[in-house]
């Protein structure tokens, strides 16, 4: 097991002096630290079997992260990302070569956090398109049907006070009925007839009384 050279730690990644992005992690990340770590003599240590990095976050609270392995061009890499603003305190490594001579490995470079995570990009529906004030089709107005006046009730036929007085009545006036000519004519004639039947009566008594 070989350690972090000395000289690279405590630190941050902005506070690094080398920064390098895009060659791992796809940095720079919101948010997130790079931290990028190498074997400087391959030909004596070989390769990075593990590496092991310990931080300590803005409270002081101690994390421990395993740095992915990467080999690549004959020189044995690791790497690996952080939340922004987090410190390097130390770093271990198991590697295949020999540490006698060269028993540190070396933090090559960081890509510090681009900035604040971003949020998720709202999906805002879209605006909907103005209405438009005017009906498409306007449809005609209808004019009320004309109103149907009610028919003229029948001018009530007058009432008459009294009987209807006949051609040639005599009217008794107060309201009274009108008594008709004739009738005044057929009561004489029968008062007449009357008085003509006691007289002719007397008259044929007398003549009995004398014979």
């Amino acid at each position: 097991m070989i350690e972090i050279n000395p000289g690279n730690v405590p630190t941050t990644a902005a506070g690094f002096p080398t920064h390098q992005c895009g060659d791992f992690g796809g940095g720079p990340l919101p948010g997130q630290d790079i931290w990028v770590f190498v074997l400087p003599e391959p030909q004596a240590q070989g390769e990075f079997v593990s590496v092991t990095a310990t931080f300590v976050d803005s409270n002081n609270v101690q994390h421990v992260v395993d740095a992915t392995v990467v080999n690549e061009n004959g020189t044995s890499k690791a790497w690996v990302a952080t939340p922004a603003g987090w410190t390097l305190v130390n770093a271990t490594a198991e590697i295949t070569g020999s540490n006698d001579q060269h028993p540190h490995f070396n933090l090559t470079h960081t890509c510090p956090s681009s900035g604040s995570p971003s949020p998720s990009p709202s999906t805002s529906s879209p605006s909907p398109s103005p209405s438009t004030s005017a009906s498409t089709s306007a449809s005609p107005s209808v004019s009320p049907s004309e109103s149907v006046s009610p028919s003229e009730s029948p001018t009530p036929s007058e009432t008459t006070s009294g009987a209807p007085v006949p051609s040639g009545s005599v009217n008794t006036g107060g309201g009274g009925s009108a008594v008709s000519m004739s009738s005044v004519f057929l009561g004489g004639g029968a008062l007449l007839g009357a008085v003509a039947g006691i007289g002719f009566l007397l008259l044929a008594r007398q003549r009995r009384d004398l014979a």
